[in-house]
């Protein structure tokens, strides 16, 4: 300590060279690949020139190329997009090329490459979005007794190299069913209801309790009245193929395939028809237009809310207990505000939303450019009407019912949109959403104390509480079903979640560190509900923001000279990075522990975690 503040500003100066020089010359610099495709038809090319059988030309998509390459304003405004009648603008293809101010260089941390397009791996994505979109308005506790899931079940028992619940990758094992189908991996996210707590209960701020209820989107009215257990059918796009088409050319939305649906759009908010999630439309609604880390930033004040310990390392003490970092009882005078606090833990939350966003536009446009779900269906709508092809697309899509039960519905294989627009500008992999998913909560896993048991007296389940009338933005109203929240203690059935998931949750033993799973892979699948992502780009996301946390909080440790020996985290994966082969959920709950200068294993606990690189 000193009042010198000339010394000050040196050691200021030291602690931000020290963390310089730490991801410089310590950390192992990776150069992600891509999986070898790079051509229109394999690749992203939404808002480019397009070809009358939906694919984007040669010469848009080598102008798209060839622009991020030389990466100046000049080639940018070469790219061959669409502009008859009007362009939609690409999403910032130089963001790739960002730096940061904080953690490692995003170009620095490992990602794998995607599926291959010809792939049965990408075929079994194709058949689970098939199927998510034939089922995202079965309301959550109706999966058991549902014709819908039933078929989806099915068509995913059968799809070879599936990559989600009792699939190859999963330790878990067994068969799909109604309980797990469209779930995730990780540890607690196969516990309990499909949505996480952090996404149903009350926020608790400033002096009013902030619902986390939503908009709803509804294209029909609900039936029943009362209790009635059906939420209605919301509204589908790009399901015939000449809207298809020019949204893919770029046309602006409202030209093209303006939102008729939307309920009490622009409308008072205090007025409007809401609900909690209940479907996968209602998770699709909320991650739609929400800034990617609000959700967790929510998540962090309820567990500070219910008073959640932090990590058990910092040196204060928490109540009765001591901290847990060696040579220190930590300080008994006084509460974390700043450091290792509630100011600690919210500022970060959002400090590392940039940072993973970075990282996910330099795999989106330098490395991978794969192709969005609404262009994969077209190959193989393309195809079907005889436009085009053939083309290279695996034999477990063409031999999967979900595609024809589509065409059943809307009759094109086009693969239903949840927002009037399909997909953003910019492309699939990872998903955006599902990195800074990643980043946030291995924050949060980090600073608290997650193996703190999350009490069923504070779990919530959305029950039905009567229907209420909406206004259409296009004219006219409609029915939709409301609900409140009900403690998980006092139902058995309800709108939110099955039976037997409510039964499970009375009986098991859940974490905080469940929970946050939960919720990480709720927010990173989210928008798989809307048709705009596939499931590696949410898992793979997860492990790629788990990274950008870890690199984050290094720098982030040197900002106290207090006693602490490092943050205890259970990463996502049995591996750290979890994108080494091999790697599978971590199902143990074993720990890595981040310092400045070191990812290592805890001291005091059996870990069977690997780490590829400990000197990082």
């Amino acid at each position: 300590m000193t009042h010198d503040p000339h010394r000050r500003l040196q050691e200021a100066f030291l602690r931000r060279e020290r963390a310089a020089r730490q991801q410089l010359l310590e950390s192992t610099y990776r150069t992600d690949e891509s999986d070898g495709a790079d051509d229109p038809v394999a690749c992203y090319g939404k808002a480019l020139r397009h070809r009358d059988d939906g694919v984007p030309t040669a010469s848009a998509y080598d102008s798209l190329v060839g622009a991020l390459e030389t990466g100046t304003v000049e080639a940018y405004n070469a790219i061959e997009l669409d502009e008859s009648p009007e362009m939609r603008p690409l999403a910032e293809p130089h963001g790739a090329h960002g730096f940061e101010g904080m953690g490692a260089d995003p170009w620095a941390i490992h990602m794998a490459a995607p599926p291959a397009f010809s792939s049965s791996e990408m075929g079994a994505e194709l058949i689970e979005l098939y199927c998510r979109s034939l089922c995202r308005d079965v309301p959550f506790g109706a999966y058991g007794d549902d014709g819908a899931i039933a078929d989806a079940i099915d068509d995913l028992n059968g799809a070879t190299d599936y990559a989600g619940p009792a699939g190859t990758t999963d330790p878990h094992g067994g068969m799909l069913d109604a309980n797990t189908v469209f779930r995730g991996l990780l540890p607690g996210t196969q516990t309990g209801p499909h949505v996480s707590q952090l996404l149903w209960k009350d926020v608790p701020r400033g002096a009013v309790p902030q619902s986390q209820r939503i908009r709803v989107l509804a294209g029909e009215a609900a039936d029943g009245t009362g209790d009635a257990d059906v939420v209605g059918t919301g509204p589908d796009y790009l399901t015939d193929w000449d809207t298809w088409l020019r949204v893919q050319r770029g046309v602006p939305v409202g030209r093209t395939n303006p939102p008729p649906t939307l309920v009490d759009a622009g409308g008072d908010p205090d007025a409007a028809a809401t609900r909690h999630i209940v479907t996968g439309r209602d998770l699709a609604n909320k991650v739609r237009r929400q800034v990617p880390y609000l959700a967790i930033r929510d998540a962090a004040e309820i567990l500070l809310g219910m008073g959640v310990p932090f990590d058990r390392r910092i040196p204060y003490r928490q109540g009765s207990r001591e901290s847990a970092t060696d040579g220190t009882s930590g300080i008994r005078t006084a509460t974390p505000v700043i450091n290792f606090g509630s100011h600690d833990v919210l500022e970060s939350v959002v400090s590392v939303f940039d940072l993973a966003q970075t990282a996910a536009w330099y795999r989106k446009w330098l490395v991978h450019r794969r192709l969005r779900p609404e262009e994969y269906a077209g190959r193989l709508e393309s195809e079907r009407r005889g436009a085009g092809g053939p083309f290279d697309l695996p034999d477990t899509l063409r031999e999967s019912t979900a595609p024809s039960r589509v065409v059943d519905a809307y009759g094109t294989s086009l693969l239903p949109q949840a927002y009037t627009e399909g997909c953003p500008t910019h492309p699939s992999y990872p998903a955006g959403h599902s990195v800074v998913a990643g980043a946030t909560v291995t924050l949060l896993k980090a600073m608290f104390d997650g193996r703190h048991p999350f009490p069923v007296a504070e779990m919530v389940v959305p029950v039905a509480d009567g229907t209420v009338e909406g206004t259409m933005a296009g004219g006219g109203t409609t029915t939709v079903q409301s609900t409140r929240l009900a403690p998980v203690t006092e139902v058995s059935t309800a709108l939110g979640a099955t039976a037997d998931s409510l039964a499970e949750v009375r009986t098991a033993t859940i974490t905080v560190n469940d929970e946050l799973n939960k919720l990480a892979t709720n927010v990173a699948l989210g928008r798989n509900w809307a048709g705009i992502h596939y499931r590696s780009d949410g898992i793979e996301g997860l492990l790629l923001g788990e990274q950008v946390a870890v690199r984050y909080l290094q720098d982030h440790l040197r900002s106290t000279d207090l006693p602490f020996d490092g943050y205890r985290l259970e990463p996502f994966f049995d591996a750290y990075p979890g994108t080494q082969d091999g790697a599978a959920p971590n199902l143990d709950r074993d720990a890595i522990l981040i310092t400045p200068d070191r990812i290592t294993t805890p001291d005091d606990e059996s870990s069977s975690i690997s780490v590829d690189d400990p000197a990082r």
